[in-house]
């Protein structure tokens, strides 16, 4: 397969319409910006994909990584969209035995830490208030490492609306690496936020909410000792209402 879909057949403006059908379709519920983000392109990009511009592969693979979508369903509208059991990563209401259960599903602690306003740290003095059952399969397909997972809850609105108060969040405590535009549960001082990152040549690094009624945080290079990422935010459990 190329690199580009407009080297191969793909060339009618039908075919170009139902493939940014499917990308409207599984990128939801996420906002175009929000999406964008994820899989590391700007949202003008992700905006001409869903105008009808040929993405590139990589950028495709992304996409349905991303979105637990099926490569196939994704490219061509063939088979089912959702990836079976990767299409969700939570424990559903069904019954399995003991034996069952350890082979299908990990628990991951979920610590007594609220970020955004709350106080805590990842620490032994930090209380595992309950545990959530995750499937391995879709831990294995995020190449996680289960040992390095915790589940905290958000506060406040100003992650809104990505991230609402009292949201599930699961942080990977093993990805520490500044990588523009994604969220990560940081300590600045005494307290834990949920914020995007951005890092500027001169060291210094900002701390994004995308509620906009929210001031930038703005970290100088030599006040970075007061900041440690303390993991990247892989999953956001959301309550409907």
């Amino acid at each position: 397969m190329t690199e580009n879909y407009n080297e191969n057949s793909c060339g009618d403006e039908h075919l170009h319409a139902s493939f940014a059908t499917r990308v409207e379709q599984a990128i939801k519920p996420d906002s175009i910006r929000t999406f964008a983000s994820k899989i590391g392109v700007s949202e003008g990009t992700l905006r001409r994909i869903l105008k009808g511009e040929d993405p590139k592969l990589s950028i495709t693979e992304r996409i349905a990584r991303e979105s637990n979508t099926d490569f196939l369903w994704l490219v061509k509208g063939e088979g089912e969209q959702s990836q079976d059991s990767l299409a969700s990563p939570l424990l559903s209401q069904s019954v399995v035995n003991v034996d069952e259960f350890q082979e299908k599903f990990v628990l991951v602690p979920g610590y007594h830490i609220s970020v955004s306003t709350g106080y805590g740290a990842f620490n032994d003095a930090a209380l595992v208030e309950r545990h959530l059952a995750f499937r391995k399969k879709w831990i294995d397909y995020k190449n996680l490492d289960k040992s390095q997972l915790a589940v905290v809850f958000a506060k406040g609105d100003s992650m809104e609306p990505t991230i609402h108060n009292n949201n599930t969040i699961l942080v990977d405590l093993s990805d520490k690496k500044l990588s523009e535009g994604l969220i990560y549960v940081v300590r600045l001082g005494e307290e834990l936020y949920a914020k995007r990152l951005q890092q500027y040549i001169d060291g210094s690094v900002r701390l994004i909410s995308d509620n906009k009624e929210y001031v930038e945080q703005h970290v100088q290079a030599h006040e970075l000792d007061q900041l440690e990422i303390i993991g990247k935010v892989v999953w956001i459990g959301k309550d409907l209402a």
